[in-house]
């Protein structure tokens, strides 16, 4: 797949270019500022004011410059953002190279799958699909994969991302803008605080004296400019200048909890009203995402014009910092009296907006991610939902073992719903509990899964494959499996399960173990449950005889050839026939 190569190649010339206007708007700017300092010094060394006109008019050449520079760094870093996302999805495809969140931090050892089918953690499923870049996208793709979703959300999500995954630039426009935004668990448990928190507005006093103090410095200054003589004009103005000065700094501890001490959260905002402005401005088909636009926009209200306000005023009081921007903007006009005065009011109207967007956003976020999966691999298939309890897959293989090693299987559930599944060590039994398992949450989600051709119902999925023993909690493995097989069979004597169980039972003696099988076999196949169960107990597969019309044999095999181990990996009906263990002690000279 060239277009992202493509893609990068493009973007890393458009970078290039406007790094080099960033370099020469740079050194301008510095030219100018070189510019006013002489200028300055002439005119105080020369008594000459011409000089000071000279100065002024540097000024205003540098902050127009000031401000390209600043419009350059922005368009830099976002070519940038796009140069690396299009890089790291070609090193992805071609190399093999994961570069994406593992979602380590949603892993949750008792739930129940996702642990045992490596949703989460490194080269997990989660990572695989993962293309978010704030937390709430983060957030939101992680429970999406935890949790279960209802028929109608399935198609739901089937068509949004069927719909996204054709919108390789929008997605990818997206991504690059969700990446400078910036937006930590941390950012957004301050801007949820923020947004939820009570709007203490200016006392009346204040806003009166914000217009009426500038006023009479105003009235002073031209009295002064025209009568400088008459020194009552200046002491006039440098008074109120000073009452301007200490009205605007008496709010500055108001200003410093409306920031919360999260620097720069102005372009975390602008970021946002980008995104939003791009979503506003598609195109859209189906109705997921015609929900987002009915919540952002309407005939007199953009989201993208509120939050790129809300941007502004914060970059506004941000500037309570700068010592210059303070004494001077504050003493002429009280200026960020006026801007909080402004900010304020915006978040009494608007403030839960900023809530809204981010979690749309997260929501798109993640859905982009499982349109950028479906664009990378279109031979996947999107299951079809039945009502009729039909549950069939062919050329079913596991999404995270590359194409030119995955061996595919068809199975079926329709008729016979629980498997009883044997085979020698190596030969693919857990490779392919697991391949059902990671294709039922996908299907579970919307997204399209590994398979050629499948028809499924959504069902709870309960796993037990992977268990360890506790020393902190002075737990054994027997007691940990037990526990969990407590779960799930409480779990389906309420609900119709679909169960994956892998050689449970372990940390027993064989007769307990082979009743004890036998006897959760019977238990879950009295209700109504669909899965399988792996087991190296041959015969438990007996118990297919007293109930052939639910259960069923299936199993993998191994051949002995030329003194080696050869495997298949495709699934047979019927029991397996062959062991290798001993065989392969004695390869290894472990046993004579």
């Amino acid at each position: 797949m060239e277009i992202y190569a493509k893609r990068h190649s493009l973007f890393q010339d458009k970078y290039n270019e406007i790094r080099k206007k960033y370099k020469l708007i740079g050194a301008l700017r510095l030219l100018a500022f070189l510019g006013i300092v002489y200028c300055f010094y002439l005119s105080v060394s020369r008594a000459d004011y011409q000089y000071l006109y000279a100065t002024g008019g540097l000024v205003v050449v540098f902050l127009i410059f000031l401000n390209i520079h600043a419009s350059y760094s922005w368009k830099m870093r976002y070519a940038e953002a796009l140069m690396q996302i299009n890089q790291e999805e070609d090193q992805f495809l071609k190399e093999d190279q994961w570069a994406f969140d593992d979602g380590a931090t949603f892993h949750t050892p008792d739930h129940p799958y996702a642990y045992d089918l490596d949703i989460f953690g490194p080269r997990s499923i989660y990572q695989y699909l993962n293309r978010t870049a704030s937390y709430k996208g983060k957030e939101y793709l992680a429970t999406l994969l935890k949790s279960r979703s209802t028929k109608a959300d399935i198609l739901k999500n089937q068509e949004v991302i069927k719909e996204l995954s054709q919108k390789v630039e929008w997605r990818h426009e997206i991504y690059a803008y969700s990446k400078l935004s910036n937006l930590s668990k941390e950012a957004y448990e301050r801007l949820k605080s923020w947004s939820e928190s009570k709007v203490n507005e200016l006392s009346k006093v204040s806003l009166v004296l914000a217009y009426v103090l500038p006023l009479i410095f105003v009235i002073s200054s031209i009295g002064f400019f025209f009568d400088s003589t008459n020194i009552v004009w200046g002491y006039i103005a440098s008074t109120v200048f000073s009452f301007n000065l200490i009205c605007a700094l008496s709010k500055v501890r108001a200003i410093q909890i409306e920031l919360g001490g999260v620097e720069k959260i102005h372009e975390t905002i602008e970021s946002y009203s980008s995104i939003i402005k791009r979503i506003e401005k598609e195109e859209f088909a189906t109705a997921r995402m015609k929900e987002y636009l009915k919540e952002i926009k309407s005939d007199s209200f953009k989201a993208s014009t509120e939050l790129k306000k809300l941007s502004r005023l914060f970059e506004q009081l941000e500037t309570v910092a700068n010592l210059f921007v303070t004494i001077l903007f504050n003493g002429l006009f009280q200026f960020h009296v006026h801007v909080l005065h402004k900010f304020l009011k915006w978040k009494k109207e608007k403030g839960r907006l900023v809530l809204t967007v981010i979690d749309i956003v997260g929501e798109v976020e993640a859905f982009n991610s499982l349109g950028n999966y479906s664009y990378n691999n279109r031979s996947y298939t999107f299951p079809v939902l039945n009502e009729t309890k039909q549950m069939s897959f062919q050329n079913l293989g596991h999404p995270l073992l590359h194409a030119k090693k995955r061996v595919t299987n068809d199975i079926d559930f329709s008729n016979q719903r629980f498997v009883i599944l044997t085979g020698s060590n190596m030969s693919g039994k857990s490779t392919f509990l697991r391949t059902i398992g990671v294709n039922l949450v996908l299907a579970g989600i919307g997204a399209p899964i590994c398979a050629t051709k499948a028809t499924f119902f959504p069902l709870p999925l309960l796993v037990s494959m992977r268990l360890t023993d506790s020393l902190e909690d002075s737990e054994s493995y027997f007691y940990a499996e037990v526990k969990r097989l407590k779960m799930i069979i409480e779990q389906v004597q309420s609900e119709s399960c679909f169960v994956l169980l892998d050689e449970i039972l372990r940390g027993t003696n064989s007769d307990d173990k082979q009743s004890g099988t036998i006897g959760v076999i019977l238990k879950l196949i009295r209700e109504q449950t669909y899965g399988m169960i792996a087991t190296h107990d041959l015969e438990v597969c007996n118990t297919t005889n007293d109930y052939p019309e639910i259960l069923m044999n299936k199993c993998f095999e191994v051949e002995i050839k030329n003194d080696d181990l050869h495997f298949d990996y495709k699934i047979r009906d019927g029991i397996c026939q062959n062991k290798n263990a001993t065989f392969i002690m004695k390869k290894m000279q472990i046993i004579d």
